[in-house]
């Protein structure tokens, strides 16, 4: 039992040391903060009183620091201005205000710059379509003038095709070994009503002058004097003078050909029958070219 006490005693000795220092560094801690206290105590206790750290806190203000003078020097860095609601009421209200201006003015700015872009882009549409309208407007006159020249000339030509007719008249030609060869040429002529005649007469005047290198042989002095078409035959009466031709049997033949398919050129006639004078002949003179029944294209 003796030597349990023994024991007990000891390790209660070595717990006492460690317990005695712990206290002693928490008194020396409180001393020093006391004597920091004690040094600043004046100037502690105006930053209290000035910031209102116990009203705020506690709710009501120790008498010591009621008593503490406030520095007027304000410019120090530990100084701190009284802390009261209104302030930061005033500083929020201020810091609204001038925001909500700055971003007024803004947007002023932002809306100006789109009512001016929007403006110019209106601007900019309605050039483009008075361009387009005038443009639009050019091609319709354009097209307009066009379809007048059109109809103008339409209209001529609608004019010249109800007045005039285009006949097929057929001259012959002399080669340089003596022979004869036909030339078709295409005239427009004045309409009438007997085509027919008119395309025969045109024969016995003989080509124009810009009609090429052509002639006539038909005998010089002969007249038509008669013409109808009846059953595809077309009847044709001359005068006497178509019985006697200066050029002999080439001018008879060539007279007789030119004749037959210039009449024969018209739709409606296949054949030809000479009359001289009103009167049927067998033949042509003294040549002996018979004239007695109609003559077609074939003859020749």
């Amino acid at each position: 039992m003796a030597s349990k006490k023994e024991k007990t005693g000891k390790t209660g000795n070595k717990k006492r040391p460690r317990i005695g220092l712990g206290f002693a560094l928490w008194l020396l801690a409180a001393i020093v903060i006391l004597i920091v206290f004690l040094v600043n105590q004046k100037k502690i206790a105006s930053n209290l009183k000035s910031t209102g750290f116990f009203d705020r806190v506690v709710g009501k203000t120790p008498a010591f620091v009621e008593k503490a003078e406030v520095p007027e020097n304000t410019d120090e860095k530990n100084d701190v201005e009284p802390f009261s609601s209104s302030t930061v009421i005033d500083l929020t209200s201020t810091n609204k205000e001038g925001t909500s201006s700055g971003v007024i003015s803004q947007n002023n700015a932002a809306t100006q710059n789109y009512e001016n872009s929007l403006k110019q882009e209106n601007e900019k549409q309605n050039a483009d379509q008075n361009q387009t309208v005038q443009q639009v407007e050019a091609l319709d006159q354009t097209d307009s003038q066009a379809s007048q020249q059109t109809s103008s000339q339409t209209a001529e030509q609608t004019t010249a095709s109800t007045t005039t007719m285009k006949l097929k008249l057929y001259f012959m030609m002399i080669n340089s070994d003596g022979s004869l060869s036909r030339k078709e040429i295409v005239r427009e002529m004045k309409k009438s009503d007997s085509p027919l005649t008119d395309a025969i007469n045109a024969i016995i005047d003989g080509p124009l002058p810009d009609e090429g290198n052509c002639r006539t042989l038909v005998s010089s002095g002969c007249r038509l004097l008669g013409a109808s078409v009846s059953n595809s035959v077309a009847t044709l009466n001359f005068s006497e003078e178509f019985e006697f031709n200066q050029y002999g049997i080439e001018g008879v033949l060539g007279q007789l050909q030119q004749i037959v398919y210039t009449a024969t050129a018209f739709p409606t006639v296949e054949s030809v029958q000479f009359l001289i004078e009103g009167e049927h002949r067998e033949f042509l003179a003294s040549e002996g070219v018979s004239i007695g029944v109609p003559l077609s294209r074939s003859n020749f």
